[in-house]
């Protein structure tokens, strides 16, 4: 699997894939299930669990482990289809309410066409689907330089005025 940034750069796989603790003598850089996070959470301080990245899939509730979400080292949310949009909103969520500042990962069934999306929405690395190639997302993710409205981003310029023209939008 390859993961990139929002440049479009691939970057190096620090994280280990983690069914169950108990396949494993330390849980550092151990992406776990919700179910499995919760077995250990309250064994784990805010410094351990910064070393411990989840995976939450959409019938995963966030809420269960809102209190401790926000000292995770990395979030993945996983896309069971590209029509599904809860995991956009679930990173926005992550975001703002939950206050998580760490790597907050898209994996699953996503399409370059999402790719700008989901970083607008507060993603910071996407595993790339196995169907597509790193560059097809680089080019989704370098497509636009301007957005109508505000997100968890800072990579898009905002255009103040709407009434505006695109010859005046492309003179800034």
């Amino acid at each position: 699997m390859t993961v990139i940034n929002i440049r479009g750069e691939a970057i190096d796989q620090t994280w280990r894939d983690v069914d169950g603790a108990g396949e494993t003598d330390s849980l550092d850089s151990a992406v776990l299930s919700l179910t499995s996070l919760k077995e250990h959470i309250e064994a784990l301080d805010q410094k351990s669990l910064s070393r411990i990245g989840a995976r939450l899939t959409i019938d995963d509730n966030i809420k269960e482990v809102a209190d401790s979400a926000k000292h995770l080292g990395l979030i993945e949310l996983v896309f069971s289809h590209f029509k599904d949009g809860r995991p956009f909103s679930t990173a926005v969520m992550l975001r703002r309410d939950y206050g998580f500042k760490g790597e907050l990962r898209a994996s699953g069934d996503i399409l370059p066409d999402q790719a700008l999306f989901l970083i607008r929405c507060g993603f910071s690395t996407i595993a790339v689907p196995q169907q597509f190639s790193v560059e097809q997302f680089r080019a989704a993710l370098s497509a636009y330089s301007v957005a109508y409205q505000a997100g968890s981003d800072d990579q898009l310029e905002l255009v103040s005025d709407l009434r505006r023209s695109a010859v005046e939008v492309a003179a800034e």
